[in-house]
């Protein structure tokens, strides 16, 4: 099973479709990586298209599941991780409902996301593209990668 790495370039094989993250942090938030994923069709790509392209998401996920399945695989390492960083925040709410819109939201600094640095009734414009503060199953990501999702989509804003 591998062990991932902060600036490992990870293929992911899931329901017969291949998605790459850029591992970011070491593990956090509930036993998830900050990661970068790119969006895809599913295709494989090879590593010199991936160097060029920055069209994706920063989330935070466990690959605990496709680990388990030996599904992951390292294809190069990065020593510079800093352009996969997309944003500065991440931003959250307490919404339990499905479809229902957040009525306050929490921005975080990504560096300290136990350190609440603003509240806000309506976000502002500037942090709408904030990551997502939640960890979300591999199975959860792959399906935002191929909806070409961004955080400024979120259903809740």
């Amino acid at each position: 099973m591998i062990r991932q790495q902060p600036g490992d370039l990870l293929e992911i094989e899931h329901d017969g479709n291949y998605f790459y993250i850029v591992v970011l942090t070491r593990i956090t938030m509930f036993g998830g990586n900050i990661v970068f994923a790119w969006h895809n069709d599913g295709q494989r790509r090879d590593l010199e298209s991936l160097q060029t392209d920055r069209t994706g998401f920063n989330a935070c996920t466990d690959l605990i599941e496709p680990k388990r399945e030996g599904k992951v695989t390292r294809i190069h390492r990065f020593s510079d991780t800093s352009d996969f960083w997309l944003t500065k925040y991440a931003k959250g709410a307490n919404v339990f409902r499905k479809g229902e819109k957040a009525r306050l939201w929490f921005l975080y600094e990504i560096t300290d996301l136990t350190k609440e640095i603003g509240r806000y009734e309506k976000l502002p414009d500037e942090y709408r593209s904030a990551m997502d503060k939640m960890t979300s199953s591999f199975g959860i990501i792959a399906s935002k990668i191929m909806a070409r999702y961004t955080p400024d989509q979120n259903e809740r804003l």
